[in-house]
Protein backbone atom coordinates (compact mmCIF):
# COMPACT_ATOMS: atom_id res chain seq x y z
CA UNK A 1 0.00 0.00 0.00
CA UNK A 2 1.43 3.47 -0.78
CA UNK A 3 1.47 6.43 1.08
CA UNK A 4 -1.42 9.21 -0.13
CA UNK A 5 0.98 12.58 -0.16
CA UNK A 6 -1.23 15.50 0.55
CA UNK A 7 -1.14 17.90 -2.57
CA UNK A 8 -0.82 21.65 -1.71
CA UNK A 9 -4.60 23.34 -1.82
CA UNK A 10 -4.82 25.82 -4.55
CA UNK A 11 -6.12 29.24 -3.76
CA UNK A 12 -9.60 29.51 -3.81
CA UNK A 13 -11.23 31.34 -6.70
CA UNK A 14 -14.31 33.39 -5.94
CA UNK A 15 -17.06 31.81 -7.90
CA UNK A 16 -18.35 34.43 -11.05
CA UNK A 17 -21.57 35.95 -10.19
CA UNK A 18 -24.27 34.86 -12.35
CA UNK A 19 -24.79 37.00 -15.61
CA UNK A 20 -21.58 38.88 -14.78
CA UNK A 21 -19.26 36.97 -17.32
CA UNK A 22 -16.20 36.88 -15.11
CA UNK A 23 -13.84 34.62 -16.00
CA UNK A 24 -10.90 33.35 -13.38
CA UNK A 25 -9.36 30.87 -15.82
CA UNK A 26 -8.99 27.42 -15.15
CA UNK A 27 -7.67 26.13 -11.58
CA UNK A 28 -4.70 24.44 -12.86
CA UNK A 29 -3.26 27.96 -13.55
CA UNK A 30 -2.75 28.00 -10.06
CA UNK A 31 -0.88 24.79 -9.93
CA UNK A 32 2.45 26.51 -11.47
CA UNK A 33 3.06 28.91 -8.55
CA UNK A 34 2.96 32.09 -11.26
CA UNK A 35 2.27 35.23 -9.74
CA UNK A 36 -0.90 36.49 -10.10
CA UNK A 37 -2.19 40.04 -9.69
CA UNK A 38 -6.07 40.86 -9.13
CA UNK A 39 -7.59 44.33 -11.24
CA UNK A 40 -10.50 45.41 -10.96
CA UNK A 41 -12.93 45.41 -14.01
CA UNK A 42 -14.96 47.79 -15.69
CA UNK A 43 -17.70 47.08 -14.15
CA UNK A 44 -18.33 46.93 -10.51
CA UNK A 45 -17.30 43.34 -8.33
CA UNK A 46 -15.80 42.17 -11.76
CA UNK A 47 -12.13 41.30 -10.87
CA UNK A 48 -9.81 40.53 -13.60
CA UNK A 49 -6.32 38.44 -12.98
CA UNK A 50 -3.08 39.20 -14.83
CA UNK A 51 -0.29 36.84 -14.47
CA UNK A 52 2.59 38.79 -13.67
CA UNK A 53 5.12 36.10 -14.00
CA UNK A 54 5.59 35.15 -17.78
CA UNK A 55 9.48 35.02 -18.39
CA UNK A 56 12.63 33.71 -16.53
CA UNK A 57 13.28 37.87 -16.54
CA UNK A 58 9.92 38.20 -14.87
CA UNK A 59 10.39 35.78 -12.54
CA UNK A 60 13.44 37.48 -10.98
CA UNK A 61 12.33 40.80 -10.74
CA UNK A 62 9.51 39.37 -8.75
CA UNK A 63 11.99 37.92 -6.35
CA UNK A 64 14.07 40.63 -6.32
CA UNK A 65 16.90 39.01 -7.31
CA UNK A 66 17.56 41.66 -10.02
CA UNK A 67 16.40 45.12 -10.23
CA UNK A 68 14.34 47.35 -12.60
CA UNK A 69 17.37 48.83 -14.47
CA UNK A 70 18.78 44.94 -14.91
CA UNK A 71 15.08 44.01 -15.96
CA UNK A 72 15.07 46.48 -18.54
CA UNK A 73 18.53 45.96 -19.83
CA UNK A 74 17.36 41.97 -20.36
CA UNK A 75 13.93 43.15 -21.92
CA UNK A 76 15.62 45.12 -24.58
CA UNK A 77 17.66 42.68 -25.75
CA UNK A 78 14.87 40.21 -25.88
CA UNK A 79 13.10 42.94 -28.54
CA UNK A 80 15.99 43.30 -30.12
CA UNK A 81 16.58 39.77 -30.75
CA UNK A 82 13.00 39.11 -31.84
CA UNK A 83 12.20 42.52 -33.68
CA UNK A 84 15.72 40.77 -35.94
CA UNK A 85 13.75 38.02 -36.94
CA UNK A 86 16.58 35.46 -35.10
CA UNK A 87 13.91 33.13 -33.16
CA UNK A 88 12.92 29.86 -34.73
CA UNK A 89 9.86 30.18 -36.35
CA UNK A 90 6.68 28.18 -35.27
CA UNK A 91 4.67 27.77 -37.97
CA UNK A 92 6.98 26.39 -41.16
CA UNK A 93 6.79 28.33 -44.49
CA UNK A 94 5.16 26.73 -47.47
CA UNK A 95 7.41 28.69 -50.37
CA UNK A 96 9.45 26.63 -52.10
CA UNK A 97 12.98 26.40 -50.70
CA UNK A 98 15.75 27.60 -51.97
CA UNK A 99 19.20 26.23 -50.57
CA UNK A 100 21.00 29.20 -48.77
CA UNK A 101 18.21 31.68 -49.38
CA UNK A 102 15.95 32.81 -46.55
CA UNK A 103 13.75 36.13 -46.53
CA UNK A 104 15.41 38.61 -44.13
CA UNK A 105 14.50 42.47 -44.46
CA UNK A 106 17.28 45.23 -44.31
CA UNK A 107 16.08 45.73 -40.49
CA UNK A 108 16.29 42.70 -39.11
CA UNK A 109 20.09 42.31 -40.74
CA UNK A 110 20.85 45.78 -39.12
CA UNK A 111 18.60 44.13 -36.01
CA UNK A 112 20.75 41.33 -36.19
CA UNK A 113 23.80 42.84 -36.10
CA UNK A 114 23.14 44.87 -33.55
CA UNK A 115 22.77 42.00 -31.14
CA UNK A 116 25.98 40.67 -32.54
CA UNK A 117 27.80 43.19 -31.68
CA UNK A 118 26.23 43.73 -28.57
CA UNK A 119 26.70 39.95 -27.18
CA UNK A 120 30.52 40.59 -28.51
CA UNK A 121 31.11 43.44 -26.46
CA UNK A 122 29.65 41.43 -23.05
CA UNK A 123 32.21 38.89 -24.04
CA UNK A 124 32.44 35.99 -21.87
CA UNK A 125 28.97 36.92 -19.76
CA UNK A 126 26.81 37.06 -23.43
CA UNK A 127 26.20 32.85 -22.17
CA UNK A 128 24.28 33.94 -19.33
CA UNK A 129 22.75 36.31 -21.36
CA UNK A 130 21.66 34.73 -24.55
CA UNK A 131 20.99 31.81 -21.72
CA UNK A 132 18.40 33.57 -19.58
CA UNK A 133 17.12 36.69 -21.47
CA UNK A 134 16.93 34.55 -25.08
CA UNK A 135 16.50 30.92 -24.70
CA UNK A 136 14.41 32.01 -21.15
CA UNK A 137 15.97 29.21 -19.25
CA UNK A 138 17.36 29.92 -15.71
CA UNK A 139 20.54 31.34 -14.34
CA UNK A 140 20.59 28.81 -11.60
CA UNK A 141 20.35 25.94 -14.67
CA UNK A 142 23.12 27.41 -16.84
CA UNK A 143 25.28 27.54 -13.46
CA UNK A 144 24.43 24.02 -12.55
CA UNK A 145 25.46 23.27 -16.65
CA UNK A 146 28.84 24.60 -16.47
CA UNK A 147 29.86 22.97 -13.01
CA UNK A 148 29.30 26.08 -10.79
CA UNK A 149 27.24 25.96 -7.76
CA UNK A 150 23.22 26.90 -8.92
CA UNK A 151 23.41 29.80 -6.72
CA UNK A 152 26.57 31.81 -8.54
CA UNK A 153 23.70 31.74 -11.90
CA UNK A 154 22.22 35.00 -10.34
CA UNK A 155 25.05 36.70 -9.08
CA UNK A 156 26.80 36.21 -12.40
CA UNK A 157 23.16 37.06 -14.32
CA UNK A 158 23.36 40.37 -12.09
CA UNK A 159 26.96 41.34 -13.53
CA UNK A 160 25.71 40.85 -17.05
CA UNK A 161 22.93 42.84 -16.91
CA UNK A 162 24.36 45.69 -15.31
CA UNK A 163 27.63 45.59 -17.94
CA UNK A 164 24.12 45.42 -20.55
CA UNK A 165 22.75 48.52 -18.93
CA UNK A 166 25.84 50.40 -18.52
CA UNK A 167 26.62 49.83 -22.32
CA UNK A 168 22.88 50.95 -23.04
CA UNK A 169 23.30 53.87 -20.51
CA UNK A 170 20.03 52.89 -18.89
Amino acid sequence: MTKRRDRPSLPRRPAPREGSGADTGPPERYRHGDIIQSEPGDEAGVQFRRVMTQSVLDRHLARDQISQREFDAGLKLYRLWRASGASPRVIASYAQRVQGARDITDRQAVLRSGVTAVLRRMGPLSGILVHVCLCDEAARDWAKARGHAPQSGVVVLRLALDALADHWRL
